[in-house]
């Protein structure tokens, strides 16, 4: 049998912290964007000017 214990904070901590999270995701997907137009940076160009690790510009390639 398994036993299943709900604890509502570390649940809320988790939460908030996926919050915080796909706030500063919608923040550098701003930030390429911003760049790209004000510079007329390349989509890499503009995730190496931000510092963006390369094995996560993939990832935010495809959100643009």
């Amino acid at each position: 049998m398994v036993s299943f214990q709900w604890d509502q904070e570390l649940a809320l901590e988790v939460r908030a912290e996926e919050a915080r999270e796909k706030g500063m995701e919608k923040e550098r997907v701003f930030s390429i964007r911003s760049l790209m137009a004000n510079l007329q940076l390349t989509a890499e160009k503009a995730m190496d000017a931000l510092s963006i690790p390369k094995e996560e510009q993939a990832r935010y390639k495809a959100m643009l």
